[in-house]
This record gives structure tokens, sequence and C-alpha cells, in this order.
């Protein structure tokens, strides 16, 4: 939060009423810098502190968002814009390596899985290797963010933004299972967008928890997607350790390869069982609480709108 106030405070008083996309090349300069200081302490650390790749990943899709949803009032390098969208694509497996390693270590919490979670850390380390150098990638040349010409007041242009995102995010709510990971990338963009105000308009804190908390509720759901979609490559290696003892015998060890066999499917029925319960578990409490935080979204945003509007007349 303590980044988004430091865009608010780059912001003249009047900035409601002024030019789009003067106020939104502002706010991407200064995430950039932002962006830039965690690459650095990502450089520095990553060996050593565990949040750094988190930290680098979540500056680097706040800018990247910003970059998107301003792309009609600001004009940016291409080149730049591609070698951020690699970077995030390269650190992408990196993070789901650890996201999965700690969905298995919750199974091992589950008697029934305990020992098929355990081997499945430990073939990790032999089939996932952790990456333990940096990607390639340099912060310059920057992104020069400059104006387009004859853009909207700030305050209309943003407004429309917020009715954009609310519309896509209901649309998405709307399919159900088959919704909700767009829905959560939606709320992402929401809640970047309205981070930089969080000083100016005290009412947007409220705002900013409940798309926070949708869009952690959401990627946990979205983790146990990944995971199921995992269990076939996780058989595989299942299969593999299995059957090295036996095929390191000679003869034809057909009763050996069929215990083998029988008990991978035994454990990964125990992997599929465990997912299954964990994200209808999840599911259903959510579906429980849609409607009303959809609803405290809308009104948060409705009145965030009225409030930079009103800030845009008080201006002039």
């Amino acid at each position: 939060m303590a980044k988004a106030k430091r865009h608010a405070r780059r912001l003249n008083v009047g900035f409601a009423g002024a030019p789009a996309g003067e106020v939104a090349a502002t706010l991407i300069k200064a995430q950039q810098r932002v962006f830039r200081d965690a690459w650095s302490h990502y450089l520095a650390a990553h060996r050593t502190d565990p949040e750094a790749l988190h930290d680098l990943r979540v500056e680097s899709r706040r800018l990247r968002a910003w970059l998107r949803l301003a792309r009609d009032v600001v004009k940016t390098r291409k080149r730049a814009r591609r070698r951020l969208k690699r970077l995030g694509r390269s650190t992408g497996p990196m993070r789901d390596r650890e996201v999965m390693l700690d969905l298995l270590r919750q199974v091992e919490q589950t008697p029934d899985c305990v020992d098929v979670a355990g081997r499945l850390v430990r073939l990790a380390d032999e089939y996932e290797t952790a990456v333990d150098e940096a990607p390639d990638f340099d912060v310059k040349p920057g992104l020069k963010p400059r104006a387009r010409a004859e853009t909207p007041p700030f305050h209309e242009w943003f407004d429309e933004q917020l009715s954009l995102r609310l519309d896509f995010i209901h649309r998405d709510f709307a399919r159900g299972q088959a919704g909700f990971h767009p829905a959560r990338i939606q709320v992402k963009h929401l809640r970047y967008l309205v981070e930089p105000f969080h000083e100016p308009f005290p009412e947007v804190g409220g705002l900013l928890e409940d798309l926070k908390a949708i869009q952690d509720r959401l990627g946990r759901l979205h983790d146990l997607v990944v995971f199921r979609e995992r269990l076939s490559t996780y058989a595989g290696w299942l299969v593999a350790d299995s059957l090295d003892e036996p095929l390191r015998r000679t003869g034809r060890q057909a009763q050996a390869v069929t215990r083998a066999f029988a008990g991978v499917r035994d454990q990964t029925q125990c992997l599929v069982g465990w997912q299954h319960e964990a994200f209808e578990t999840q599911w259903k409490a959510w579906e429980s609480e849609r409607a009303s935080i959809e609803r405290r979204v809308h009104d948060a945003c409705e009145r965030l709108a009225s409030s930079l509007a009103s800030s845009a007349v008080q201006s002039d």
C-alpha cells in the first residue's frame, strides 16, 4: 500500500480534471521506478530472500496492468513492453513450482496421502530443479511513457475504466467455475487501477481490502485447478520411480510391474480425491459470499468515481 501512496504524492492537487494521458503517464513512470527497485533487490537477494521473486512479480504485474489499462491514453516503447512480458513468462514456472510444493505439503496433512505427497516433494527436486539463476532482463531502455494527444479529463477516463472492469467481472462471475479465473484477472486489474488513489481518497481502503480478498480466494482455487492439471505429470514421476527397481532386475517381473502400476493408480486416486474435496469446499464457501462482496465492490467503485468527479469540479 505504501507504494500506491508514493504514486499519489506524484500527482498535482487538480489531477482529476487534468488530461488522462498526463496523469496516467505520471503514474506509469512512478511504477516503473518501483519495479526497477524490485528488480535490483531480486538480483541482489533472490538466493536469500524467499519473497524477492514474489515482490518482483507483483511490481511487474502492477506496471503491466497500467500499461494495458492506459494504452488508449499513453504511448510507451513496444520493445520495453515486450521485455516486461517475457520477464513475466520466464518467472511464472518458478512461482508455479513453489506453489505446487506448498500444496503437496498440505496434502501431506491427509493421513491417506502422506506417503505419495512426500515422494512427490522428493521427486520434484529431481524432475524440476529449482532455478538458481536470475532471468535475463535489462531495465533499459525504459518505457518512456508520454501522453497521447487530446485525451479526456482523467476522472472521465477513470470512470469508464471502473465501469468496464465491473462489467467484465460480473460477466465472468456469471460463468461460474468456467469464468472465475478470467474474473480474477479483471479483479487484479481493478485493484491496481485504484491503488494509487488510496491516499487522496481514504474510502478506497475498504475497496482494496475486498479486491485483495477476492484475488486471494480465487487464486487459491486456480492453484487447485493447476494442481489437478499436474496430476498426470506427477503420475508419470511415480511410475518411473516405482518401476526403477523392478526393471533393474532380469526376467519378466510381471508381478512387480503390475504391483507398481496398481500402487501408482491408488496414489493418483488419493491425490485426485484430495484436490476434488479441497476445490469443492473452497468453491462452495466462495459462492456463498460472492454476491455480497461483489455488491460492496460495485458500490465502492461508484463512490470513488463520484469523489473523483467532485474533486475535478472543485479544482476548476
